[in-house]
């Protein structure tokens, strides 16, 4: 929750199914392993394990002690409703997917980060005998920090982070400060309310448990200083938002052609590939400066003009461009930040602004933490990223990766992305859908006294 882990940029996520096998034994096996947020960063690797809804009933936990965690966990994500939230339809189906969906439910993902292969390798061997061991199948998948920073359309990728209080940790310009219930479950939230915390009938054990509840000596809150989990496999088509950048260049008679493709993808995303955000740099690319997130919308781009209105950064956190006052939109944006935690897959493209295909596969592990489900992240996706009405726009989606367009009749049409300009604005036509979802599920991610419980006997 706390540590994006730099120091530790090669990873492997194995996702687990507990069919027929022992989770409670190998969770006591790997217990020791698992990293706290009071460990420092240094240490050659880092493991971290969360659990979906299915995974906590293999731990024991029946259906009274799920209906105390969110509906939308307990649902999981390939529900249809979460489905329909979410956008997860068409080419986005969890029909497609690679996992977490019927035909490959997951019920835990056990994150080993490591400093350097060697180590990711060692470690992983010593995981892959505790699964052998107690019965528990695994897909492991590889996963790193973005090279450089940038995630593989070639955007610097981690910027624009909340500041969590409580977290201990310094906080940097431009980043805005969220209560520590925004993201811990039994903290005072942003409305100043100590949030939902799930809980769990009393078990016997020699460990350190949860507290009691405060009504019951029969049950525990087991979800006190944990929070939710979202694990979103998402493909990326790098060759094909460039080749749609470089034909809309050569359409507009460029002069400048690698110029005016990469205005053009910066457009999209709201910022220049190294990170400088459009609404301070909006006609070139300039060196970054110290807290690039120090900035609003609504003073320096009421409208629109230099940053367009349906740019991801825009769609992805508002700031301040909505309600009655700066202040007021900013709290009003803040009630639905999330922290973020992407790794990246699959070989680099070669190239600068490449336009033709390799036929790897490649793309980002989305991992975001809130202590919300349906007031963080699914807001996010289908009231910013996925509203063809954000903003006062009529018929767009997020550029990068909002979802399938549909008319009245349900049946796909081309999806546009306006730039705001005066006299007269500019439209692109029959954007691409350029990201994919390819697997996803909703987690808990337990704090370390949770753990102590789950691994104990039932009774």
């Amino acid at each position: 929750m706390l540590f994006a882990y730099r120091q530790h940029p090669r990873s492997r996520f194995f996702l687990l199914r507990f069919d027929g096998a022992q989770p409670r034994e190998w969770l006591r096996r790997v217990l020791t392993d698992v990293t706290s947020g009071d460990e420092d960063q240094g240490g050659q690797y880092r493991f971290n394990v969360a659990f979906s809804a299915r995974g906590l009933a293999g731990l024991g936990l029946d259906n009274e002690d799920l209906r105390t965690f969110q509906r939308e966990f307990v649902q999981g994500m390939t529900h249809p409703e979460r489905s329909h939230v979410l956008g997860d339809r068409y080419s986005d189906s969890p029909e497609s997917w690679e996992w977490g969906n019927e035909a490959a439910p997951v019920d835990a993902v056990a994150m080993l980060y490591a400093g350097s292969d060697g180590e990711l390798d060692a470690r992983s061997v010593e995981l892959e005998r505790s699964f052998e061991k107690f019965g528990i199948a695994a897909r492991a998948e590889d996963v790193a920090l973005a090279e450089g920073g940038r995630e593989h359309f070639g955007f610097t990728d981690g910027l624009a982070q909340p500041f969590i209080r409580g977290s201990g940790r310094k906080r940097r310009p431009g980043e805005a400060k969220i209560a520590t219930g925004e993201l811990v479950l039994g903290y005072e939230n942003a409305y100043g309310k100590v949030n939902e915390v799930p809980s769990a009938k009393r078990r016997r054990g020699t460990r350190e448990h949860p507290d009691f509840t405060s009504s019951s000596m029969e049950r525990v809150r087991l979800g006190h200083n944990g929070t939710y989990l979202v694990l979103r496999k998402l493909q990326q088509d790098v060759a094909g938002f460039w080749h749609y950048c470089w034909e809309a260049a050569r359409a507009e008679g460029a002069l400048d052609l690698a110029a005016r493709a990469k205005l053009i993808a910066s457009r999209m995303f709201g910022r220049w590939p190294n990170g400088v955000p459009l609404v301070e740099s909006p006609d070139a690319e300039r060196p970054p400066r110290a807290g690039l997130d120090e900035f609003g919308f609504r003073e320096r781009d009421p409208d629109g003009l230099r940053c367009p209105f349906g740019a991801h950064i825009r769609r992805a956190n508002p700031r301040d461009m909505f309600g009655e006052t700066a202040k007021e939109g900013l709290r009003d944006a803040n009630l639905h930040r999330l922290v973020r935690r992407g790794r990246a897959y699959g070989p680099r493209l070669l190239g600068d602004m490449p336009q033709r295909d390799d036929g790897a596969k490649r793309g980002l592990y989305f991992l975001a933490l809130n202590a919300d489900l349906r007031r963080q992240f699914e807001f996010v996706q289908q009231t910013w990223l996925n509203s063809c009405k954000f903003a006062g726009l009529s018929d767009e989606r997020d550029p990068i990766v909002g979802k399938d367009a549909v008319d009245e009749d349900d049946q796909l049409v081309p999806r546009p992305f306006t730039v705001q300009a005066r006299p007269v604005r500019q439209r692109y036509p029959n954007v691409p859908k350029v990201v994919h979802v390819r697997g996803g599920e909703y987690f808990f991610l337990p704090g370390m006294r949770a753990l102590n419980y789950l691994c104990e006997g039932t009774d």
